[in-house]
């Protein structure tokens, strides 16, 4: 546990908890952040390196840079956490315009994002990372954006669903659009209703959507009482899975970031 006493916003402390695991060595593309009152977690999108041929910088650097630079911008309270994203996504393509012909295919990843302000908890989800609110009555409200997860269900091809992303009629992410910032799910909540919240990314929700594993309450529950045994019974079902029934990555990059007031 690291305990933050310090805010860009408003005076108290909060309990961090990261658990976080790569699915391959050395390559991990998730993000994920605590500054002030503000909490963010990033998945980068590990599409085929065809349709991000366009940049020459990695998947990961593209979700470590730009939770930098929204954690920067949502602490100024005077922002909107869509204002904040909208801006640390233009801030990136400028860091790399000039370098890379963007419109042929850039990095792009998923972001949640919380933040304190006086007495409510503030929340932004774009794509399919989630939020997991975990309320004092012991229910759990899951918040998540499944666009894409039904263009996959349709079984649509690899360059259909890439021609859907952040587009209209589509599903949105962050890429070097900032108007995708437009189309995150927001919202907020009181912080006294709260026991626990946890921003993760689909690699932790996997347990949930294709493991069968987990409820969103035995999920949040588990993340809080046994983290470390989440992943290791996380990672035994996707070896044990039947290869007919394997997703295109075995393993995915896992991260849950807990927080608790």
């Amino acid at each position: 546990m690291v305990d933050l006493r310090h805010s860009c916003t408003y005076s108290g402390s909060v309990r961090a908890h990261l658990l976080t695991d790569e699915a391959l060595p050395g390559a991990d593309e998730d993000a994920a952040g605590v500054l002030g009152e503000v909490a963010v977690v990033l998945d980068g999108a590990g599409v085929p390196q065809r349709f991000r041929a366009g940049c020459h910088h990695s998947v990961a650097w593209f979700s470590h840079t730009l939770a930098a630079h929204l954690l920067l911008r949502a602490c100024d309270p005077a922002r909107t956490l869509p204002e904040a994203l909208a801006e640390a996504i233009t801030a990136v393509r400028d860091l790399h315009a000039d370098q890379c012909d963007l419109d042929a295919g850039s990095p792009s990843a998923t972001v949640v994002a919380v933040r304190r302000c006086e007495d409510r908890l503030e929340h932004l989800v774009l794509c399919d990372s989630s939020v997991l609110l975990h309320h004092r009555d012991g229910t759990v409200r899951r918040i998540t954006d499944d666009r894409v997860d039904h263009l996959v269900l349709a079984d649509h091809s690899a360059p259909s669903v890439e021609a859907m992303r952040n587009a209209p009629g589509g599903f949105w992410l962050a890429r070097h659009e900032p108007e995708a910032a437009d189309e995150a799910l927001t919202g907020s909540v009181p912080l006294a209703d709260l026991r626990a919240v946890h921003l993760v990314s689909d690699g932790i929700t996997r347990a949930i959507d294709r493991l069968g594993l987990h409820t969103p309450a035995s999920l949040s529950e588990t993340l809080l009482t046994a983290p470390e045994e989440l992943l290791e019974q996380l990672r035994a079902a996707e070896r044990a899975l039947d290869p007919a029934r394997r997703p295109r990555k075995i393993h995915d990059d896992a991260t849950a970031l807990t927080l608790r007031w």
